[in-house]
């Protein structure tokens, strides 16, 4: 059987049956050897036919963006609203960027190295090129038309709580907890809605066409899907703490960001982590790992999905 069939797809992690359409009683179970299954190298990667909207969504997106900062600016200054220190931005970004350097180092030698030392969760493991694979890291758009932009619009036009802005409180391990928290299971919220209903599944069927994603897919989606499962979570995060009285500070929202951004990577690789199963015991579900081009098939975040599993 053809390994990029739509019947087989999503279905390359282990212990996960391989199945082939038949006329009259549908998929069935069939054998497929380990050699026959990795006939293609890039069978766990399904063509992006489904990616819409060119340079001209980023376009859009940009205009908006200026729009939205003039905005912003013309506000601070009728309101005589001083701006922030840019420096808090920039400890939060500077995080991310160190843990990243941390975890690519981690990954690197895992599967350069020690190849996974058998805990490998895909049958086939993704081959890539590290210097491809960075650069395409370093220069994604979502990043830089999106994040960047949400960070920098919410710190400077102080779109944050007043306690955001203190540079000098301690962090909290407990704030930094609550964020997780809050944020997972808002973005549960919408990761399941994302899967049940079709016309909203569109914003996140890229996500989707890597079917046994390995760590540099982590953030492989498109504008909607970066925007409702980060930007939107994120926000509402900040406004749920706000009102039930949880004072976060820079450093708490600092580390969130730097712990969040890197295990959302780690949660895609290709291999097992020594800690996974003390995530699993409280509900991380393992099968996020193995996407499906399915609608129907649910995968993991960090905690609430405990229940969901790959239809």
């Amino acid at each position: 059987p053809d390994p990029l069939h739509p019947a087989l797809l999503g279905k390359h992690c282990k212990k996960g049956g391989k199945m082939v359409p038949t006329p009259k009683t549908g998929p069935q179970p069939v054998e497929v050897s380990t050699k026959e299954s990795l006939s293609s190298k890039k069978a766990y990667q399904l063509k992006r036919k489904s990616k819409k909207g060119g340079m001209m969504q980023w376009v859009n997106l940009i205009s908006i963006e200026i729009g939205l900062v003039y905005f912003l600016y013309q506000r601070m200054e009728s309101q005589q609203i001083p701006f922030p220190d840019w420096w808090g931005l920039w400890l939060g970004i500077r995080g991310v960027l160190y843990g990243h350097v941390v975890v690519f180092t981690y990954h690197f030698i895992r599967k350069s190295y020690l190849h996974g030392t058998g805990s490998n969760i895909q049958q086939s493991e993704p081959n890539f090129s590290w210097s491809q694979e960075l650069i395409g890291h370093a220069t994604r758009a979502e990043a830089f038309f999106m994040l960047v932009p949400y960070l920098s619009i919410t710190w400077l036009f102080k779109l944050m709580p007043e306690s955001y802005y203190d540079l000098e409180a301690p962090v909290s391990v407990l704030n930094v907890f609550l964020q997780f928290a809050v944020y997972d299971l808002i973005t549960y919220i919408i990761h399941r809605v994302q899967h049940q209903v079709e016309t909203v599944y569109r914003t996140h069927k890229d996500h989707h066409a890597y079917i046994n994603p390995h760590l540099f897919n982590a953030y492989s989606g498109s504008v909607q899907d970066t925007t409702l499962l980060i930007l939107i979570p994120l926000y509402l995060t900040v406004l749920v703490l706000h009102l039930v009285g949880v004072d976060i500070h820079q450093k708490d929202y600092a580390w969130f960001g730097c712990t969040y951004a890197n295990y959302f990577m780690l949660i895609h690789s290709e291999y097992s982590n020594p800690w996974d199963g003390i995530f699993e015991a409280i509900g991380n579900n393992r099968k996020w790992r193995c996407h499906s081009i399915f609608r129907s098939a649910d995968s993991a975040h960090y905690t609430c999905e405990k229940y969901a599993e790959t239809k």
